[in-house]
């Protein structure tokens, strides 16, 4: 029971760290367009203990040597990318077990995840262009909830996971620290509590997203000194228990 359970929660960690850009390192660069095209450069770089569990765990599945374990599964990535509607792989590499990289382009960022289909439930993604007086504004808005994190999911096809249900933000969502003690009984055999919580805390999304206009309002972010430029960073708890909504939105002309 104890093994299926530290499992399970390995699935949950590892398809965000793949697809949501979940790791203890982890950077994004997006460049977006007036029209809504653009491109996205992922690198990934995956903690000690994270690597360890992993080769340890799905080494003992295979009964492969954890040396010869790769922790990411390039030709799975490549048909889930080349799958979605508008969306082109431009590279995919792993110089080894620990490290990603992606890069891709899209017509448009909303067709990257599927759209909500109940009406209450807000789009992860949305791309919109307006007049406002004699200029064209446009504004590049993601909003995650516990309605619709599964949209996430749908890149690994496991939107109707029994494992994302049960590990996946709650109706009741996990406290942060209650996240953490969930950590500490999964991480336990390879790093101290401290350690682990350490980790846990730091960690981040980064996203360094260029636009082709000046900035003129934002949420969630940090404008850089170009005025064309953000940085979003998001903390790894707010999205694993997703307490409340995480919203960021960019507007620029």
């Amino acid at each position: 029971m104890t093994f299926m359970i530290k499992h399970t929660l390995f699935v949950i960690l590892f398809t965000m760290a793949i697809f949501f850009f979940y790791s203890c390192s982890s950077r994004q660069n997006i460049y977006i367009s007036d029209t809504g095209a653009g491109s996205v450069s992922l690198d990934i770089n995956l903690e000690n203990m994270l690597t360890s569990y992993a080769r340890d765990l799905l080494g003992g599945f295979s009964g492969k040597d954890q040396d010869n374990v790769q922790l990411f599964d390039i030709q799975k990535i490549k048909n889930t990318v080349m799958e979605l509607d508008g969306v082109s792989l431009t590279k995919i590499t792993s110089n080894n077990s620990e490290n990603l990289h992606l890069a891709f382009s899209f017509n448009n960022p909303a067709s990257i995840f599927k759209k909500s289909t109940k009406s209450d439930f807000p789009n992860l993604i949305s791309f919109s262009r307006s007049m406002i007086g004699s200029k064209i504004r446009k504004r590049l808005a993601m909003v995650l909830t516990k309605d619709n994190f599964k949209a996430v999911t749908t890149l690994l096809g496991l939107e109707n996971s029994e494992v994302l249900d049960t590990f996946g933000p709650q109706e009741n969502p996990y406290t942060s620290s209650e996240y953490l003690d969930l950590m500490d009984y999964m991480f336990e055999e390879y790093e101290t509590s401290a350690n682990i919580r350490t980790i846990i805390r730091s960690s981040k999304i980064i996203i360094n997203l260029k636009t082709d206009g000046q900035i003129v309002g934002s949420k969630g972010c940090k404008v850089t000194d170009s005025g064309s430029d953000v940085i979003i960073e998001i903390p790894l708890l707010d999205i694993v228990t997703l307490e409340k909504p995480i919203e960021v939105f960019v507007e620029w002309e």
